[in-house]
């Protein structure tokens, strides 16, 4: 008899868990449609063009002050190649960034395509009301 009521409320338990866990899923796909995804992409990418160019500047101006071409190779290596590295992942992100933006405002229009097309065919496939039969004269005199 008591392993009747552990197993009941064994049950109990994993059916929460399973339901907290559907909710929890569900929520995911909620955060990926909405503006917060491409806003994580668009900051680290404007922050990674900002500080390569940045980096790329220190480089020049570090290589500028310099005298010597042989101390002027390491500018150009940490700045100059360290920064352009930054402003292209920055680009790509960037370009990532227009790309999801570009893709949902075609799914979007599709979708709208497609709720028009269903509302026409179940417009289409709608029979028509019936008419109301008419009482006759004849009966209401009667």
């Amino acid at each position: 008899m008591s392993t009747i009521s552990v197993d009941a409320t064994t049950d109990l338990r994993v059916d929460a868990r399973r339901t907290r866990f559907r909710e929890a899923v569900g929520g995911l796909a909620g955060r990926a449609r909405t503006g917060d995804l491409l806003r994580m992409l668009l900051l680290p990418a404007a922050g990674l063009v900002t500080g390569g160019f940045a980096v790329m500047l220190l480089g020049w101006w570090g290589a500028a002050h310099t005298h010597r071409q042989i101390e002027q190779i390491p500018y150009l290596i940490s700045g100059g190649l360290i920064g352009l590295g930054l402003v292209l992942l920055g680009g790509l992100l960037l370009a990532t960034a227009v790309w999801m933006s570009t893709l949902r405002r075609m799914q979007e229009q599709a979708d709208e395509r497609g709720r028009a097309h269903l509302a026409e065919l179940v417009a289409a496939l709608t029979p028509p009301p019936a008419p109301k039969p008419r009482a006759s004269r004849a009966r209401a005199t009667d």
